[in-house]
Parts: structure tokens; C-alpha cells; sequence
């Protein structure tokens, strides 16, 4: 459908609702990010882009190739350059997040870069570093440094330090509040 340019009436339902909702897109790239399959696509009467996860996807079905709008304005070549993950908008643009990374994972990251863009920017004596990445702040880019807990701190942007500050303190939470009980016991 994509290479063939025709409009794709989806029913499509997503984690979020109850369900399923059909509507025609007109399908621009497939994208993979960690073994699951996205495709980028424009609902009709819309000009904004939106991801589909493919595994979402109820029922899919061709539509007449005259329906189909081409989009303008994307080179999808370079659109996911700046971001970690699938999830961006067309206004979105990277910015520079700085990430404080403990000497215990600066090989890890040193050899294994979070992102393309990465660039070291300090190395402490006690072999921890600091790097900085150009991205797009998004949901991906949370987990990424969620996943390494303790080990990373995140200098700038403030507002990525005040959301992961915050998802922080609410895991936190789940362990504080009765912890007498195990929460398949509640």
C-alpha cells in the first residue's frame, strides 16, 4: 500500500481505548523500534502525522488508489534522525539533553550509544561521564533513561529532569504505600 501509494481503511485499536475505531489512512513509512512494527500514515482530513503500532491493527482493507494523498513537507529519510523511538510529531525538534551517566555504566554507554548524535562531554575523574544527546523529548526517551534507575541523572532540559523526577517518586510510592502486603494480595 505504501510503495503502491493506496489509502488503507484501518480499524485500529489502541491501548487507550475501549474500542476499536475505523477510519481510512493513507500509509507513508513503516518503522521498527524494538521488535514491534509502526506504520506512519495521515488519516484522511487530517495533516498530521500519526503512528500505528502494527499489532494494534484489528482489520485492514485497500481502498481505491484515487483516494490516496500524498504528504508533503516530510523527508522521511531524515524524520526519525532526532528522536529515540517512533513517537514524534512533524513540529517536534531535538533538543539538547544532557545525561550524568555513574562509572559503573559509563563503559556500557560509551560503547553502546543511546543515540547517533551522542557526544561526551565530560569524563569525572572518578570515571563517570557526561554526555549529550539532540532528541526529541518523548515517552521513549523516558523509559530509555528510566531503565538505568539510579545510574543516570538528567542535567538538562529542566523540564525532562522535573518529569523524570516525578515518575521517580511515584515508583517510590508503590513500594511505600503498605508494604505488608504484596499487591496481588490487595
Amino acid at each position: 500500500a505504501i510503495k503502491e501509494e493506496i489509502p488503507l481503511l484501518i480499524k485500529y485499536k489502541s491501548f487507550k481505548s475501549k474500542h476499536a475505531v475505523e477510519k481510512i489512512y493513507n500509509p507513508y513509512l513503516l518503522k521498527e523500534f524494538r521488535n514491534r512494527w509502526f506504520l506512519i500514515s495521515k488519516q484522511k482530513n487530517n495533516n498530521s502525522l500519526i503512528t500505528l503500532a502494527l499489532d494494534r491493527i484489528v482489520d485492514i482493507d485497500a481502498m481505491a488508489k484515487s483516494g490516496f494523498s500524498p504528504h508533503q513537507g516530510v523527508d522521511f529519510e531524515r524524520y526519525f534522525n532526532d528522536v529515540i523511538g517512533v513517537t514524534k510529531s512533524e513540529r517536534d525538534r531535538g533538543q539538547k539533553v544532557l545525561l550524568q551517566i555513574d562509572r559503573a555504566n559509563a563503559p556500557y554507554i560509551e560503547t553502546k550509544p543511546l543515540h547517533s548524535s551522542q557526544q561526551i562531554i565530560h569524563r569525572a575523574e572518578n570515571g563517570a561521564i557526561i554526555i549529550r544527546i539532540d532528541v526529541v523529548l518523548n515517552f521513549e526517551l523516558e523509559r530509555e533513561i528510566l531503565g538505568f534507575g539510579e545510574c543516570v541523572k538528567v542535567l538538562a532540559p529542566k523540564s525532562l529532569e522535573n518529569r523524570i523526577q516525578y515518575r521517580l517518586k511515584k515508583a517510590v510510592r508503590n513500594y511505600e504505600l503498605d508494604s505488608s502486603k504484596n499487591s496481588y494480595e490487595k
